[in-house]
């Protein structure tokens, strides 16, 4: 399911675009007064932003063009709905600029027909961190996804920890068994972690220890796959929490 990250300035209208869009899309929503929004993205990267302003002011930017700042956030297609005195007032605070702008009267189906549009134009490449102490795992990991997804393998939890430090991958498949750090520590590092609180997390497993399995449920990750994992099962669940 694509992911949308909503911006607004009133509460009012960031309540009834979520509801409008949830369902079609993965959907984060924050005000725009919201003054450390990447932080409070917790790790959610988007396929593109939504931006709804009414009355704005600049202030009420700030946060949003520190954002737009970040090279994650940079590259995205981004929607303005707004009327013309918001168009030019936002233009001129936010680079990059806005891709696309629509009136506020703007209909839930147009809004969503160009949210569609420009998903399907960019080039993004979602990214995939590979966590495995079993080299052999790494390498058949990387050869079933790399012609579909961007791929960033290590082989400790502690090097994934430092990896999530300075980017933040669109999904994280995690090894249960390993050593120094297993896959419920890692886990549980990288949640409470800036970059971390909302990558979908899938657990890779070949050891059927009931008391780890468990361990790594009740942290309630995106799925579960059993190694040695189908190629086709991998990608479908990737396809399916990104």
């Amino acid at each position: 399911m694509d992911r949308v990250l909503l911006v607004s300035t009133k509460t009012g209208a960031l309540k009834e675009l979520e509801k409008s869009l949830q369902g079609q899309y993965h959907v984060t929503s924050i005000l725009s007064s919201d003054m450390n929004m990447k932080s409070s993205l917790g790790g959610f990267v988007p396929d593109c932003i939504v931006v709804y302003v009414e009355a704005i002011r600049r202030q009420k930017l700030f946060s949003l063009m520190d954002l737009r700042e970040d090279d994650a956030f940079a590259e995205l297609p981004l929607l303005l709905i707004s009327d013309e005195d918001d168009r030019i007032i936002f233009e001129q605070n936010v680079e990059p600029k806005q891709d696309f702008q629509v009136d506020i009267s703007a209909s839930i189906k147009d809004i969503r027909l160009i949210i569609d549009r420009m998903i399907e134009a960019s080039d993004r490449q979602k990214h995939i961190l590979v966590v495995d102490d079993d080299v052999t795992a790494l390498k058949t990991i990387r050869t079933y996804i790399e012609d579909k997804f961007k791929v960033t393998s290590v082989k400790s939890g502690r090097l994934a920890v430092k990896f999530l430090e300075k980017q933040v991958p669109d999904c994280i498949l995690l090894d249960c068994f390993m050593p120094d750090l297993n896959g419920a520590q890692t886990l549980q590092i990288i949640r409470n972690m800036e970059n971390g609180r909302k990558v979908p997390v899938v657990f890779l497993t070949g050891n059927s220890d009931k008391q780890m399995v468990m361990n790594c449920l009740s942290l309630h990750p995106s799925g579960f796959l059993l190694k040695p994992v189908k190629r086709e099962d991998l990608i479908a669940k990737l396809n399916q929490v990104i």
